[in-house]
């Protein structure tokens, strides 16, 4: 059996129309939803891009949370253990991240192919300062700084690495499942390949061809092109942005979401031609959400919400059914489920499952809750009691967890408003099952007898926030000088 693991960025759950969206127009991802087994509880865990993707191949929790650092070459991966049973793995990816500085995400895999162009990519050096051909200057941004690479955005690097860009097929998303198709291709007779192919779009910038903007906006007077000052976090999140622009950002993301789909049903095209649908196994997912004007804000941000945190989760199989799950699914449990699709036993002492099968059998949910928030290291060190800490997920609502409980918030699915004060009981019952689950996955000690005496007291910076392996020496993330250097 083969397996191809398709992880598209920034993919929100509630924007594929098989989810119930009726305005976003994802047809293949609907298709391909309909004939798998969809997962409707599935959730980040350690946030958000190497730290998802180190939940990922490990198949680990981070205590409980992964921190964002190079990847750990001496812990059992998914391709290294599908690699002992025979299986050749291969990696495709436009997430820069994966390689760009050191993060050693290729280093599992028997080969590996970097598409390059993606937002935080840096391929090359150069004078120029130019406009792609479907950008221009918008009206609706006139307001804002004419300078095309604002001061502090890391998309001053993007429009270089797309400077020769003309043609559909030009653009990395579209070069990365082309590449994906031609693998198949070059593989249409194998039935050992795991394929894991790592996609960074819809993740900013929005920016997609005019004909997928125009599926959204039905002005005439307005062609399809984008303001690349609308790409700066100033203007996207500005807290007087006009109705008018708020539209617009709207429009730029369905349209990346559209864009996206249209090339992951190219590939799913080649897989029906050279005949691999019939002995290859698909799992489509995401790392996280994003935000699209709720709360006025546009992008991810922290704490984790339900627009950042609930995600796509679809496995379908060579008649292997389909259905819906209501099981709780985090990205741990890649591990489990990509083994048991293979028929292979798990390596030992990694708490991840095989949701697949548990759903298929009709068993019961092996979680109560689901946990999403980054490494303590990052983003609670420090912290005053009455920030959120992590978001706790269960059926009906979910709570961003304060080591207070009055600073906690609950709110329920599908609404944007804060219901604990009407709803203690909740609240009590969901930080208790936080807590557990937090000791479940090793957080230190002190710290959850911390968060049981509701924050009492100092939160010693020496705690081990992650048991992640430290960074290797010398190594600093290299966002620190990204975005802000040209």
């Amino acid at each position: 059996m083969n397996i191809i693991l398709a992880i598209i960025d920034t993919l929100r759950y509630d924007y594929i129309g098989a989810n119930g969206n009726e305005w976003v127009k994802t047809p293949n991802m609907d298709r391909f939803t309909e004939s798998s087994w969809a997962f409707d509880l599935s959730f980040a865990a350690s946030y958000p891009t190497i730290p998802h993707r180190t939940d990922v191949i490990t198949g680990r929790y981070g205590a409980p949370f992964h921190a964002w650092k190079p990847l750990d070459l001496d812990v059992p991966t998914i391709p290294r253990a599908l690699a002992e049973h025979g299986y050749c793995t291969q990696l495709i990816h436009d997430t820069p991240h994966l390689v760009n500085g050191g993060h050693r995400f290729d280093y599992p895999f028997h080969a590996w192919t970097f598409v390059r162009g993606a937002e935080v990519d840096r391929p090359w050096i150069d004078d120029s300062s130019e406009y792609l051909d479907n950008w221009c200057k918008d009206p609706l941004f006139d307001d804002y700084d004419d300078d095309l690479w604002p001061a502090g955005t890391n998309f001053r690097t993007y429009g270089r690495a797309n400077r020769r860009r003309k043609s559909d097929e030009d653009w990395n998303c579209a070069r990365l499942f082309l590449t994906g198709c031609k693998f198949l291709k070059d593989n249409a007779s194998r039935d050992n390949f795991f394929l894991w192919l790592d996609c960074f779009d819809p993740h900013e910038p929005w920016d997609a061809p005019p004909e997928f903007v125009k599926l959204y906006d039905d002005d005439p007077d307005y062609d399809g092109r984008i303001d690349p000052r609308s790409f700066a976090s100033a203007v996207r999140n500005d807290p007087d942005l006009s109705e008018a622009r708020r539209e617009r950002l709207k429009v730029y993301y369905a349209a990346k979401v559209s864009w996206v789909d249209k090339w992951f049903g190219e590939l799913m095209d080649v897989l029906e031609r050279t005949g691999l649908a019939k002995n290859t196994a698909v799992v489509l997912t995401a790392d996280h959400g994003t935000n699209v004007g709720e709360r006025g804000k546009f992008g991810k941000g922290f704490p984790v919400r339900e627009q950042e945190g609930r995600t796509p989760f679809v496995v379908r199989l060579p008649d292997g059914g389909s259905g819906r799950s209501g099981l709780f699914v985090q990205p741990q449990d890649v591990f489990a489920t990509l083994m048991g699709i293979a028929g292979l036993a798990m390596p030992e002492g990694i708490d991840s499952h095989d949701v697949l099968k548990i759903a298929q059998e009709g068993g019961d949910d092996p979680r109560q809750v689901a946990l999403s928030g980054r490494g303590v290291a990052q983003g609670a060190r420090n912290r005053p009691p009455h920030n959120v800490l992590y978001t706790l997920f269960d059926r009906e609502w979910y709570l961003e967890h304060a080591a207070r409980p009055e600073d906690s918030r609950l709110t329920r699915y599908g609404s944007l408003e804060d219901v604990a004060a009407e709803n203690q009981g909740a609240v009590e019952s969901l930080r208790a099952a936080g807590i557990e689950e937090m000791a479940h996955r090793g957080a230190d000690p002190r710290f959850v007898e911390w968060l049981k005496n509701d924050g009492e007291g100092e939160l010693p910076v020496e705690w081990m926030y992650s048991d992640a392996h430290p960074a290797p020496s010398g190594w600093v993330s290299y966002f620190h000088n990204l975005y802000n250097n040209p």
